[in-house]
Parts: C-alpha cells; sequence; structure tokens
C-alpha cells in the first residue's frame, strides 16, 4: 500500500526551513565571525604610597638609680632635730643618729657614699619630686594617703602614735583629751589620727618637734602626739626627763619607710635588697643598737623583723 504524500504547502515549507539551515551553516564555516570585545588587559598592581613616617619609640629615660651610680652618691633628705632619728649634734654641727648612719649603709651597699640633705616634713616631698633628693629618710610613715605622690620603700622601723605629757597630768590616753589642746607637727597625720581617737580634742599645729615641746613645757598645749620614738627622744633629752610621761597605749601603727620617686622601679628594688641585706648580715641591729639598745637613753626594745623575701642573700 502506497505511503500518503504529504501536502504540496507543507513540503515547501519544509524546503524553505532545509535552506535557511545550510546558509547558516556556510556562514559559520566561512570567514572569520566579527570578533567581540577584546577582554581588559590586566590592571596593573598600584604603586605603594609612602605613609607617614613612624618615630622610633623613645629611648628610655635614664632612672634615678643611674643618676645616683653617675654620681657617685646618694643623696638622702634626713632631719635635724629628730632625736635619736636624726639630728644635729652640738659639738660638732654634723647631722647624726639612725637614719643617717643607715643612709651610709644603704649607700654602702650600692657602691657609692651617702650624701645627707635636711629637710623638714614641709619640705621633703618637694625636695625628692624636684630631684634634690634620691630618696626621703625623715621618720616618714607609709601611709595610703602619700601614694599618689610618691613610692615607698619596704618597713625599715615599727613604732606608733602616742602621747607626751607632764608627769601627773590627767591625760593618760586620747579619751581624756575631750576640750583639751594636742600639739602635733604640720604635714603630718598626727592631727587626723588624734582627731579619730578623740573628736573632740583640739591639735595645735607646731612647724617641728622642739616647738611642741616648748608649747607643752609653757602649758600651751596638754599634750604632744607623734610617733613613740620622738616623744621618747624629747623626754629623755630634756633637762629633766622624770617630769614628762609618755601615756597610754599606741594610737596607731607608724611602719617608717624610704619615700622614693613614683614608677622608678630600678631604685625601690635595689633599695629594698640593700635594706633586707643589711639586716640579714646584723649590721641593721648593730646600727639600731647604738641608738635604741640598752646602754642608750632611747632604749626601745624590739621584737620586730623587717620583711625578707626569698632568694635574698647578704652581700659576699
Amino acid at each position: 500500500m502506497p505511503l500518503p504524500r504529504a501536502p504540496r504547502g507543507a513540503l515547501a515549507a519544509l524546503a524553505a526551513l532545509l535552506a535557511v539551515l545550510a546558509l547558516l551553516a556556510l556562514a559559520g564555516c566561512g570567514s572569520d565571525a566579527q570578533p567581540g570585545p577584546a577582554p581588559c588587559p590586566p590592571c596593573p598592581e598600584p604603586e605603594p604610597r609612602p605613609g607617614p613616617a613612624v618615630a622610633p619609640p623613645p629611648a628610655a629615660a635614664p632612672g634615678r638609680l643611674d643618676a645616683v651610680l653617675a654620681r657617685g652618691s646618694l643623696r638622702c633628705g634626713v632631719r635635724d632635730a629628730v632625736i635619736p632619728f636624726s639630728f644635729a649634734d652640738q659639738a660638732s654641727g654634723q647631722i647624726i643618729g639612725f637614719e643617717p648612719d643607715l643612709c651610709r649603709a644603704l649607700a654602702q651597699e650600692l657602691g657609692v657614699r651617702a650624701e645627707l640633705v635636711t629637710v623638714t616634713p614641709s619640705t621633703r616631698l618637694a625636695r625628692l619630686l624636684a630631684g634634690d633628693i634620691d630618696c626621703i629618710a625623715a621618720t616618714l610613715t607609709h601611709h595610703h594617703g602619700r601614694e599618689a605622690d610618691l613610692d615607698f620603700s619596704i618597713t625599715y622601723f615599727m613604732d606608733g602614735q602616742k602621747l607626751l605629757t607632764r608627769r601627773g597630768s590627767p591625760v593618760r590616753s586620747p579619751t581624756d583629751l575631750a576640750a583639751r589642746r594636742v600639739g602635733v607637727v604640720e604635714d603630718t597625720f598626727a592631727a587626723q589620727a588624734i582627731r579619730e581617737a578623740q573628736p573632740e580634742c583640739s591639735p595645735v599645729s607646731f612647724p617641728g618637734y622642739a616647738e611642741a615641746f616648748l608649747a607643752l613645757k609653757r602649758g600651751q598645749v596638754d599634750a604632744i602626739s607623734a610617733d613613740a620614738t620622738i616623744l621618747l627622744g624629747l623626754k629623755n633629752s630634756d633637762q629633766d626627763p622624770a617630769a614628762w610621761s609618755i601615756a597610754g597605749d599606741y594610737i596607731t601603727d607608724e611602719p617608717f619607710a624610704l619615700g622614693l620617686p613614683q614608677n622608678d622601679s630600678a631604685l625601690r628594688d635595689r633599695m629594698n635588697l640593700a635594706l633586707q641585706r643589711l639586716w640579714l648580715s646584723g649590721e641593721y641591729m648593730k646600727l639600731y643598737n647604738r641608738w635604741f639598745g640598752p646602754h642608750t637613753k632611747y632604749y626601745l626594745p624590739t621584737t620586730w623583723r623587717m620583711e625578707i623575701w626569698p632568694g635574698v642573700r647578704k652581700k659576699s
């Protein structure tokens, strides 16, 4: 049976389609096609632009220890009228006492000489900040109220605040100071401590202990409040020591320490090491007994011990 024939119009359309496909094939195989847009060449890396010059970190400023060693002397601020800690010898005019001797021993540990500079409670901090002295060795109590201005060594002497009165006085403790006048030295924390112990007392400030003691003798104050060893020095250096009495229990604890420049750990560490070596070698107690031993007028028995850190050895 013969196959059915396609309609003539369909054949014509198919022939036209085949013709178009043939033309397209010929175009692809003929001349090169029009090129498309050329790709961008790779962009060159930008040359680094010089930034602002960075200054090298400044060299560390030489510390006070370097200055001490270069100078060959340790300048110590000491008092001139606090017996037996530091005072002027009437015969020679030289500053003598426990603290000058301690300064000389510390300087020897550093391999330099000691240079003593007289200070008062009002000037000792200013002299340290100005660089006139390298340390304060002047019955300076390590008090938190001073931490903003200076650093401290470890404690080199333990004391406490008491009262000095005329023998037979009714004042025997801070309780008895209500409505009474008590002499204190300016630029110390004695007035604050005595007010805390007896808010109803009236502190009277003096520039030094000698002036406060004179006021007590004249009846201008009823007592003096200060560190017990300082009061002991006033009492026993008087022509009539028996006329005076150190009364009552300790009002405060008063750890004496070297006052040192802030943020100078090299000097502070070296001074702490020197203090501990003096203790371990027995030199500290020799100095202590020279001024506070049983054969002196200022005998002060002590069971206090210096803080000693592990690893410290006495100087060989």
